[in-house]
């Protein structure tokens, strides 16, 4: 992270400001980083609030998740005598998870972990997009032009691999991608591949959307696509967001939309594997599945049925695992999107982003 991040950041369980500790980069992280030799970032430290938390940074990335450092023991094994000379015992303090919605996004945390921390960078598409693609999505969901969005400050809310969070830079925005996934160490080191010599206007940071530990006011435009959908409550996730925009900005969410019943009985008999098997062999059970799901939409395409993006059965795997691993799957209508926006008081609140699985909704914060 660099030090400029602090000014976006805060302690996700008191909203105060947050004090940097740079513990400073070790060898391993410098020999492996992507970035320049004389980069300003923190590799490893800790962020101290006023209010008694304590939270890691981890590969370059503040970690601000409610339980605070204690949701990372190996950070605090790795770290014992720095930890101790920082908060005068080995012992980190203990705080609570989320009780309004007990350990729901422990299990979300989890399983798109899992997902993301396989991604291959130098491979993989995601959803069979090319990131050329992606950025022309993203235009078209905001309705907005490259010389609308350069000079914004933008969030990226629920970034998953963080390559779009980074290319997005290349329009000249400055960028901050937050998601539970703990591969953002990963997202972190390869954003200067995707951003290029605008990766110092990218940051990621760990946490949670429904809290999110960033100051409200920040963000000129706020992009939330496939995300809130699989949070305990997609609408007061949504809430939760508005706060952080600026008077005067944008957010737009994207969401599932209801599908065809053949479809959707597909998807609601491989959730329920997720009932008993642990993410790890789920993943394997997509990976099977995935050579037969390919045979299978090829021959709908082959016969002009339905249209489906290119796809490898490596990406195919992915996907089926994005689909059946979160504990929440929740599917909405336009007019009732529409309807939160309006009850936060948006203006020009506008349907866009319509696919056959879903579609968009943004407004304008008046």
């Amino acid at each position: 992270m660099t030090k400029q991040f602090l000014k976006l950041a805060c302690c996700p369980s008191c909203q105060k400001e947050l004090e940097l500790i740079d513990f400073g980069m070790n060898g391993k992280a410098v020999k492996d980083s992507a970035f320049p030799a004389d980069r300003d970032e923190v590799v490893t430290g800790m962020l101290r609030c006023a209010c008694g938390s304590f939270y890691p940074v981890i590969e370059g990335v503040p970690r601000l998740l409610e339980a605070g450092i204690s949701a990372f023991p190996n950070f605090i094994e790795a770290n014992k005598e720095r930890i101790k000379g920082v908060m005068g015992n080995g012992e980190p303090p203990h705080l609570p998870q989320n009780k309004e919605n007990g350990d729901d996004f422990g299990y979300i945390r989890e399983s798109f972990s899992k997902e993301w921390g396989l991604f291959d960078y130098a491979s993989d598409k995601t959803w069979g997009w090319s990131l050329d693609d992606r950025k022309r999505v993203f235009l078209d969901d905001l309705s907005l032009e490259e010389h609308d969005v350069r000079g914004k400050l933008l969030l990226d809310a629920g970034c998953g691999n963080g390559t779009l969070t980074a290319a997005l830079s290349t329009f000249g925005m400055e960028v901050v991608g937050i998601d539970l996934n703990d591969g953002l160490g990963l997202a972190n080191r390869n954003k200067p591949r995707y951003a290029g010599e605008f990766w110092k206007k990218v940051h990621f940071v760990q946490g949670n959307i429904y809290n999110p530990p960033l100051r409200a006011g920040s963000f000129d435009l706020i992009y939330c696509s496939g995300v809130i959908h699989h949070t305990p409550s997609s609408k007061g996730t949504f809430k939760r967001l508005v706060p952080l925009l600026k008077k005067g900005g944008r957010v737009h969410v994207w969401v599932y939309g209801k599908r065809r019943l053949p479809v959707r009985a597909f998807f609601a008999v491989g959730r329920q594997l997720k009932n008993f098997m642990p993410p790890k062999f789920l993943l394997t059970t997509c990976r099977a599945m995935a050579p037969l799901y390919k045979l299978g939409i090829s021959t709908l395409d082959a016969l002009r049925i339905s249209k489906f993006r290119n796809r490898s059965v490596r990406e195919i795997s992915l996907d089926l695992f994005d689909a059946f691993a979160p504990q929440y799957n929740h599917w909405h209508a336009e007019e009732e999107v529409q309807s939160w926006f309006r009850e936060q008081g948006f203006m020009n609140v506008t349907v866009s982003g319509r696919q056959k699985h879903g579609f968009g909704v943004y407004g304008d914060k008046p």
